[in-house]
């Protein structure tokens, strides 16, 4: 299935230089947090459904191409039941649908206020190292120590930076910092 709507959309960050965009969509009573990562391989597009403990992850491949399942079977059900479409239901729930529903509602420009912060990102990736430590602080020359940059920060720096920022900590050996004090946070800048 092709997500013609995020192909519009991402013209529209390509243009403004955006890797990330956030938005919402809304389907009956249920409100999605939207995160679409361009600046990955390949892109991802994460729907977290707010007020509820679940987000949908979904692999978007070269032609803006989906498959369209929801997986695993836990996220699948908590979405039926959040929509009422469960196994008792008259109204059985159907992933395809659902999707090109979403389709139909992506925005079709962004604007560089949708750009999620890595507090955004965080709330849908709780398994990230220090979770609690979501804002970044400054940079870790481990060369300095003649230590080398953790598998675990390079996934953090990736999940909360993007790419191009993890890929600078790899090739240079550098580690983001983090702190759980947001007057502690910087504005994230790369090292000379």
């Amino acid at each position: 299935m092709k997500l013609t709507g995020l192909q519009t959309l991402y013209r529209s960050m390509r243009d403004q230089g955006m890797g990330r965009v956030k938005f919402r969509y809304k389907l009956n009573h249920l409100m999605f947090e939207c995160l679409f990562f361009a600046d990955v391989e390949p892109f991802e597009l994460v729907m977290g459904c707010l007020g509820h403990n679940f987000a949908i992850f979904v692999e978007v491949r070269r032609g803006f191409e989906i498959t369209p399942y929801i997986e695993p079977k836990a996220t699948f059900y908590a979405l039926c039941d959040a929509l009422k479409q469960g196994g008792g239901s008259q109204h059985r729930f159907d992933p395809t649908t659902f999707f090109v529903e979403f389709n139909r509602h992506i925005p079709q420009h962004a604007t560089p206020d949708q750009a999620p912060t890595p507090d955004d990102v965080v709330r849908h990736y709780p398994d990230i190292e220090d979770a609690q430590k979501r804002f970044f602080c400054g940079w870790l020359d481990n060369n300095k120590q003649g230590n080398r940059v953790s598998l675990a920060n390079l996934d953090k720096t990736r999940r909360l930076l993007g790419q191009c920022a993890h890929d600078f900590a790899q090739r240079r050996n550098q580690s983001t910092r983090w702190t759980h004090i947001q007057q502690d946070a910087k504005t994230f800048f790369m090292p000379d």
